[in-house]
């Protein structure tokens, strides 16, 4: 199961019941869906990013949160196993000149909107060449496997605490 800001609370639930002892220790406001009623209604309904609205917790927090709980935290850095590999420095390919938008994952995520939809309308509107950076928290990597399988050439690197995804039409 893909984990993502639209996933619904009672989804997770369902299939990690281990996961509500997490949330409640996140924030106190998650004890609530210890009620029967409210979990068979309200979390039904209710998305990841309704949640971090809810709660008080930052977004990506909470996706952190609910990812580490379930066992599908996305590695931090190149090193950890099986993480997404990490460039030192951009690739030949990446020009600056190219960029023609810079979009903030973590300002989306906030937003309640997915980074991969803006990513996918952006790079349908642009021209071939067209570079779009995505800086990120974490290590996208759902998002780099996705661009990859539309053909769209990535590189990934660590920016001080952040990292910087370009992302271009070949």
């Amino acid at each position: 199961m893909e984990i993502t800001p639209q996933t619904r609370v009672a989804e997770l639930l369902e299939a990690h019941p281990g996961l509500e002892d997490a949330l409640v220790a996140a924030a106190p406001a998650f004890a609530k869906l210890r009620n029967p009623v409210l979990r068979a209604t309200v979390a039904r309904f209710a998305t990841l990013a309704h949640a971090a609205q809810v709660s008080g917790v930052p977004l990506p927090e909470l996706m952190r949160v609910v990812r580490g709980a379930v066992g599908a935290e996305e590695p931090a850095c190149a090193e950890a196993p099986g993480a997404p590999e990490v460039d030192a420095q951009w690739p030949p390919w990446f020009r600056e000149a190219s960029v023609l938008e810079r979009l903030d994952a973590g300002a989306l995520l906030a937003a309640g909107e997915h980074p991969w939809v803006r990513v996918a309308k952006a790079m349908a509107e642009e021209p071939p060449g067209a570079t779009l950076i995505v800086r990120s928290e974490f290590v996208p990597a759902p998002l780099l496997d996705r661009a990859r399988e539309k053909g769209w050439m990535v590189a990934c690197i660590r920016t001080g605490e952040a990292f910087e995804t370009a992302i271009r039409r070949p």
